[in-house]
This record gives C-alpha cells, structure tokens and sequence, in this order.
C-alpha cells in the first residue's frame, strides 16, 4: 500500500485486542490490513493496522477505545445522521419538548387560589 502509515496499540488480552479488531472492521477497515501479534514475554498483544495517513487518527482512536464508550459515540453518530436527513422531525420533537416543559413549569399563584377561581 502506497503511502500508508501503522496504527498500534497493546492489550493485556487477546479478547481486548479482538475487540479492538471487531470496532475497527466495523468502522470500515480491511480486516486483511490488521493484524495482532502476541508478545515475546507472554505479557499481552500487540495490534497494528496499516492505513492511509488521513484515516490514522480515527483508526488510532478506534483502537484504544473503550468498549461502552464506543458504542455511545456510534449511537450518538446514528442520532446526528437522523437529524440530518429528517431535520422536519427534528423541529417537531422541539416543539413536543417545548410544550410539555411549558406544561409542567408551575404559574403564579399557590393552588388554592387556582382551586377558587374555577369555582366562582
């Protein structure tokens, strides 16, 4: 691969390390480009993908990404592209939000008082 730059990361486990491969296959990577070598001194595993330089930082980031945090980013990603593509269903929960929070914000007076009004 021509001008292609490696992303690394260490895992105390081969089942971190798969985690880290599965978010990065799942992001669009080539699973042929990844590969995960144990260590010589039997302390862990070492991953290295090999990837274009403008999509190092974001394989960099996958790789030492936790796991729930991972799957926070993604599903905040999925909301942001639904905003995006229905912006009309965006304004709308707006207005839904605006009006109950308009409903549940008490007005003047105690309830007594509203309670007396109604009646005379």
């Amino acid at each position: 691969m021509p001008h292609t730059s490696i992303a690394t990361g260490s895992f105390p486990s081969r089942k971190e390390a798969n985690r880290a491969v599965q978010r990065l296959v799942a992001s669009g990577f080539a699973r042929n480009s990844i590969a995960v070598h144990e260590r010589e001194d039997d302390d862990g595993y070492d991953l290295e993908i090999h990837t274009r330089r403008e999509n190092l930082r974001r394989a960099e980031r996958l790789i030492h990404d936790s796991a729930p945090l991972y799957v926070v980013r993604e599903k905040a990603s999925d909301v942001v592209h639904t905003a995006r593509a229905y912006p009309l269903v965006l304004l709308g929960a707006g207005i839904l939000t605006g009006f109950l929070v308009y409903n549940l914000i008490p007005r003047g007076g105690s309830s007594g008082q509203r309670r007396n009004r109604r009646r005379g």
